[in-house]
């Protein structure tokens, strides 16, 4: 490795890119968000969700990584979009590059509580109106991402 790399393991200036998967949770007229607690993105608003695992489909990574970071037991409807997330460096390097599978996810069974755990710091439902206010700062991606998935929430049976 030359001086000015950065050593390459981990999720951190990886060798190629790390499959993960997000949920846009619908329940009536809130969608869920979590603060994130590490980076990526520490700090920011973002939808739940994470690294897939060996040996797990999507759909069993997103019920988990919903669970782990919320406490809830959800449902993965359907697919709602792929994406690349990848965040350079100030020299231009690939310091992040995962991607995405996007769900759309509901409820399953009775219980809304959150509990924060894992990588969330907060977690919240939030109403639709105001998921695309500047407070949440979701970016065009992330907001796109949920619009898609709420017009599918409307056409597909609970």
């Amino acid at each position: 490795m030359s001086s000015g790399q950065a050593p390459r393991s981990g999720r951190e200036y990886p060798k190629a890119p790390i499959v993960g998967v997000a949920a846009v949770v619908v329940r009536g007229a809130d969608v869920l968000l979590v603060r994130r607690g590490r980076e990526p993105l520490l700090g920011a608003w973002s939808l739940p969700g994470g690294a897939l695992e060996l040996g797990e489909t999507t759909a069993e990574g997103v019920e988990r990584e919903v669970f782990e970071e919320t406490g809830l037991r959800i449902r993965p409807v359907e697919i709602v979009a792929t994406l690349d997330r990848i965040v350079r460096d100030e020299q231009q390097r690939v310091r992040f590059h995962y991607v995405l599978v996007e769900w759309l996810c509901f409820i399953e069974g009775d219980s809304i509580e959150l509990t924060c755990g894992d990588d969330a710091a907060e977690a919240r439902w939030v109403p639709r109106d105001e998921i695309f206010s500047a407070s949440y700062d979701l970016g065009d991606t992330t907001l796109g991402v949920i619009k898609r998935a709420l017009r599918l929430a409307e056409t597909v049976a609970l």
